[in-house]
């Protein structure tokens, strides 16, 4: 054989050898990491079919769940079973709009890793239990749904806090939308109805911005990423004005279950590295007065501690906000509400609105508990 021809066998070598690297490489090796790419859009339309575990309040009421889809056998669809009450916390699973709230920060606990990548592959023949997992929420469902009715359609925000603790007890914006109908056969009608809106519904007003660290154990919350004139912000500054300035990191998340039921883990009460002394609270607390709330279903007056006032909200526009604590010594929970009135000074009948709507989610608390607190 001559030179040339030894060299071209030799190239076409060389060719051939990087093709099966090349194409070893991206079908065995990398597999894995191009189907779990987010641009990717097979990505969604796998996991949608996917099973996915429950969410669950404070007091076990399922949230959300994975029911069979009667349009393809052996998928799943997502369930949402109250609507635009949860839907800012709980937030949606959607083959075409992604993950959110809840639902996207323990995505890879919420879903079945049944599947058939390599990993996937690996776990099940190493034993691992790739049955998806639940998470309960902080949230109470009496308070939340009670939070939620009494919003109405106002534009605002409410949040009850848990001092000592820190746990979420109600998360509520108004307005809201049904994730159901972001997994439905209309979903990109629906969306992009949702993202055009003037009023702003996939908003979450409570904690005026993204703050993913709220809905997971991980990370700390410092009091910078509180936007004092949300409703989160208020509730947590008011809360640390009662714990000797000391402020609890407030999350959502409660615990962790696998799909015996068995849990798996849980969220601590984890004190903020920031101090909020008493006179800081001033402002809240300048023109607080005495409230007398009963509960709901039986006359139980009670002493509590309220406050109004009106904020500027750095848009343009003034917000009424109200905030109280129950009772008023060691209180168990701090109410915090936040309306966008209609009228041009964010006074009058905004600041009576949130003040109606605080009292309504303290009577429902009020009512929850042991009549011999």
């Amino acid at each position: 054989m001559n030179g040339p021809i030894r060299r071209v066998v030799l190239v076409l070598g060389i060719v051939f050898l990087v093709l099966v690297v090349d194409l070893t490489y991206w079908q065995a090796i990398a597999a894995d990491r191009l189907r779990l790419n987010t641009r990717n859009p097979r990505v969604e339309l796998t996991r949608s079919g996917q099973e996915r575990g429950e969410i669950l309040s404070a007091d076990a009421v399922v949230l959300a769940r994975s029911v069979p889809d009667p349009l393809e056998p052996g998928a799943y669809r997502r369930e949402y079973l109250y609507g635009s009450v949860y839907a800012h916390v709980v937030g949606f699973s959607s083959a075409l709009f992604g993950d959110r709230g809840v639902e996207a920060a323990h995505a890879s606990l919420l879903r079945s890793r049944r599947d058939l990548t390599t990993s996937g592959i690996l776990n099940a023949l190493l034993g691992d239990d790739l049955r998806p997992r639940s998470i309960q929420l902080t949230l109470y469902h009496q308070l939340q749904a009670t939070a939620a009715r009494a919003l109405g359609e106002r534009r605002g925000a409410v949040v009850a806090l848990d001092p000592a603790s820190g746990q979420v007890l109600a998360m509520t914006s108004s307005p809201s939308f049904n994730p159901n109908s972001l997994v439905g056969t209309n979903a990109a009608v629906v969306w992009d109805a949702l993202t055009e809106s003037p009023a702003g519904p996939l908003d979450n007003r409570a904690i005026a911005g993204s703050l993913p660290k709220l809905l997971t154990s991980e990370g700390t919350i410092t009091l910078d990423e509180l936007d004092p004139r949300s409703a989160l912000g208020i509730a947590t500054r008011v809360a640390g004005s009662g714990q000797d300035g000391l402020m609890m990191r407030p999350y959502v998340t409660a615990r962790v279950f696998d799909a015996d039921s068995d849990q798996v883990s849980q969220t601590d009460p984890e004190p903020m590295t920031d101090t909020f002394g008493y006179e800081a609270a001033l402002p809240l607390y300048g023109e607080s007065w005495p409230l007398v709330v009963g509960g709901a279903s039986e006359d139980r007056p009670v002493e509590a501690v309220g406050s109004s006032g009106v904020a500027d909200t750095g848009a343009g526009e003034l917000s009424a906000w109200f905030v109280a604590v129950w009772p008023a010594t060691r209180p168990t929970i701090v109410v915090a509400v936040v309306v966008y009135p209609d009228g041009p000074d964010g006074g009058g009948p905004g600041r009576a609105a949130a003040a109606s709507v605080g009292r309504a989610v303290l009577a429902a608390w009020i009512d929850m508990i042991p009549t011999s607190v």
